[in-house]
C-alpha cells in the first residue's frame, strides 16, 4: 500500500512493513528530523519518501531526515505504479 501524506492527520497504525509512505504538499513537515511522528512511522517501513519540490518550496531541504528519500514527480508516478492500494491522508 502507498500511504499519501499531505498533512499531519495519519493513522500510523494502518502502517505495514511493505508499506510506502509518500510525503507532500504540508505533510512535508512530518519528513522534518526528530519528529516523533516521522521515528514511529520508520520503525514500520523504511519505505519512505518526500517530494522535492514540496521541500523546496517550504526551505525545508536541510531539515529532512536523511532516512527519507528526496524523489521527484516521475519518481511519485513510479512509486503509484508500484504499491497498490493508495490510502490518502
Amino acid at each position: 500500500m502507498l500511504h499519501t501524506v499531505s498533512n499531519s492527520n495519519i493513522d500510523i497504525e494502518l502502517i505495514n512493513a511493505d508499506d510506502a509512505v509518500l510525503f507532500w504538499q504540508n505533510g512535508v513537515i512530518l519528513a522534518i528530523k526528530n519528529n516523533q511522528q516521522l521515528i514511529t512511522i520508520l520503525a514500520k517501513t523504511s519505505h519512505c519518501y518526500v517530494l522535492d519540490n514540496d521541500i523546496i518550496a517550504r526551505g525545508l531541504t536541510p531539515l529532512i531526515d536523511e532516512r527519507i528519500t528526496i524523489i521527484n514527480m516521475d519518481e511519485v508516478i513510479a512509486l503509484t505504479e508500484r504499491y497498490y492500494p493508495q490510502m490518502k491522508w
